[in-house]
Formats: structure tokens, C-alpha cells, sequence
């Protein structure tokens, strides 16, 4: 029989991988079982209790340290001054009058459970021993297999409970075991895509060796910690150490090209377009060494520049030109000459 529980009380069933499953108050009561870690928040003591069935597997005691931990990362909002271990069977009444269950109903509920259980026990385990041992030894196929003739023996007599866990373990070692498999895929893949980005740096494609890096990065680095994977490891840092070179080598080439800038609007000598022109075509392949815009944005400021420029002469030669034609055909012969004196000296940038 369930008593009155307080509505604020949490409740969470620790799963073998460590996370953490919310039991509703009705759910409560069968939730009691040979297998399961119980874990309570009460927030009027802001207190934690972790209920630890009497058959529980030691892969799923050794998440039992990191409990209050999790539990906090998950729900930064319960504040947890003391957590306190209750072993099934050794229950305290003031624990059993928090959590709304009576003393009479929880054993009863237990020794149904040991009663199920009994005819199968020693073989049971044995192999819940022999598949935690797969388990941690990371053998999770081996450690199913296992497992799976526990699903059975669970089933010839009738334990829920008992099915239900180890239905919950082979879930958790599938997934650890295609977390393996995944794990050797992205080991092979980066040990091959270091001697390609040897490869591509050597013949300065550096483009290609960046993004190489980074597809790697946006297929695994949401799920996985490629920093904890060495072989990943080495090639993120032979990444992050050719962006950092390029960066210094970049620097004083954009600082030439906002001198020149500089220097060219100053200029109170005329502005020489061959100058500019040439230095255009000694600087613009640089931009695509490096793997940001900043010196294709700085060339454009350059070349912007240089079509001003350019129009501006274009414009004042032609002004001056027709002012020429108009004086030759007034016969005034000697100022059209002139005119087309200062023409050539806006053209002649080496003063030949």
C-alpha cells in the first residue's frame, strides 16, 4: 500500500549507462525491485537517497560514486546538501514515511520478487556475474549473448522485473558496442586524412588540407570528443598549427598592402597606374594561399582604387584632349601643344 507522498519529490532510476530515468509516483511501488538503483531528491531537506536492490550488477553499482554528480549536471536547480546509501531490506522508517510507502507493502512486494527468482537463482547469477564481466572487459557482444539467456530464464518464470533489466543492459551494450565501432571508424579515417593533409601541406593546397579537417569535425564532433580520441587529437592540432602559421605569415603581407594604400592616397606626386597595376599582379595569387578573404578584401580595396584612378585620368586626358582639338581647329596652334604637353606628362610615369 502507497501512502502520501509529497508531490516535489524526484525520483530516478539509474540506467546502465549512467543516465537517469524519472519514475512516476504511481510507478513507484514496482519500481522496487531486485535490480534497479532508486534515487530520491527531497527538496524540503535537500537531501538525495540512493535505494540499491539487493541483486543489483556490479557494471551498474560502479555508476553509483557519480550519482549525486550527474544528477546535479542534469538538474543544476536540486541542491543537494547530503546523499544518503540505503540498502534494500534495511530501509528506515522515515525514509519509507518521505516516499509514501509502507514498511509491509515494500517487503511483501521484495519477497514475491526473491520467490520468482528462486527456482533459477544460482544459474542466474552465474551468468549475471559472467556477463558483467563481459561488460566491463567492454566484450559487449559476448556480454549480450549472455544476457540474452537471462531474458529467457526471466521469461520461463514470469520475473518482469528481471526481464526488464536485462532487456535495459543489452540495450546499453549495443549502444557501447557501436560507440566501439564508431570509435575505430573515426580512428582509421583520421589516421588515413593525416597523410593526406601531410600530403596536400607539402604541396601548399592548404584549402583543401583545412577542409579536409573540418568535414571530419561536422560528422563527429557534435556526438563525439575528438580531442579524447589521440589519433583525432593529432590531426585537429596539425590543423590548428598550419591556420596559426598561415596567420602570422599573412600579417605583414596585409600591412604592405594598407601601406601602399596609404601611401598611394597621400601622394602628392601624380599616381602612377603602372605602379599600382604591378603591384596588383605581384600580391592578387596571395589571397589564395590563405584560408580567410582578408587579403582578396584588401586586393579589392587596391583595385577599386586603381579603376578610380584610372577614370579619373581617362576623364581628364579626354577633357583635355577635346579642349586641344578645339584650339587647332581655332588655329591656335601653340596652346593646343601645351595642352597636349601636360597630356603626355600625366602619362609619362617615368618621366622619359
Amino acid at each position: 500500500m502507497i501512502a502520501e507522498m509529497s508531490s516535489e519529490i524526484k525520483i530516478f532510476r539509474l540506467n546502465y549507462s549512467g543516465s537517469f530515468e524519472e519514475i512516476l509516483p504511481e510507478n513507484l511501488l514496482s519500481s522496487f525491485t531486485l535490480f534497479n538503483i532508486l534515487t530520491f531528491y527531497v527538496p524540503n531537506q535537500k537531501r538525495m537517497y540512493i535505494w540499491i536492490g539487493k541483486r543489483v550488477s556490479q557494471s551498474l553499482k560502479s555508476h553509483i560514486p557519480q550519482i549525486r554528480g550527474a544528477i546535479s549536471r542534469e538538474h543544476p536547480e536540486l541542491q543537494i546538501l547530503r546523499n544518503i546509501t540505503i540498502e534494500s531490506g534495511l530501509e528506515p522508517l522515515d525514509f519509507l514515511e518521505i516516499i509514501g510507502i509502507e514498511e509491509v507493502a515494500l517487503k511483501s512486494n521484495i519477497k514475491e520478487l526473491e520467490i520468482k527468482l528462486l527456482p533459477v537463482l544460482s544459474e542466474i547469477n552465474r551468468l549475471k556475474s559472467q556477463a558483467d564481466k563481459y561488460f566491463i572487459s567492454n566484450d559487449y557482444e559476448d556480454a549480450i549473448k549472455i544476457a540474452q539467456k537471462i531474458v529467457t530464464l526471466a521469461k520461463s518464470i514470469n520475473d518482469d522485473s528481471l526481464e526488464q533489466d536485462q532487456i535495459n543492459f543489452i540495450i546499453e551494450a549495443r549502444s557501447r558496442a557501436r560507440a566501439g565501432e564508431i570509435l575505430q571508424e573515426i580512428e582509421i579515417l583520421c589516421k588515413e586524412a593525416t597523410t593526406k593533409f601531410d600530403q596536400l601541406v607539402k604541396f601548399e593546397k592548404f584549402h583543401d588540407a583545412h577542409k579536409l579537417v573540418e568535414d571530419i569535425k561536422q560528422k563527429y564532433e557534435n556526438e563525439y570528443d575528438l580531442s579524447a580520441i589521440p589519433l583525432a587529437q593529432q590531426l585537429l592540432l596539425k590543423d590548428e598549427n598550419m591556420v596559426y602559421k598561415l596567420k602570422i605569415e599573412q600579417e605583414p603581407i596585409l600591412k604592405d598592402i594598407e601601406d601602399f594604400i596609404i601611401s598611394f592616397e597621400k601622394s602628392s606626386n601624380k599616381r602612377n597606374l603602372m605602379e599600382m597595376k604591378d603591384f596588383l599582379e605581384r600580391k592578387r595569387n596571395m589571397g589564395q594561399y590563405f584560408l580567410d578573404n582578408k587579403i582578396i578584401h584588401k586586393l579589392k580595396q587596391v583595385n577599386d582604387l586603381y579603376n578610380r584612378t584610372k577614370e579619373d585620368l581617362v576623364n581628364e586626358v579626354s577633357q583635355l584632349s577635346n579642349i586641344a582639338l578645339r584650339n587647332m581647329e581655332n588655329g591656335e596652334l601653340s596652346k593646343a601643344i601645351d595642352i597636349f604637353e601636360k597630356i603626355v606628362q600625366k602619362l609619362d610615369y617615368d618621366n622619359k
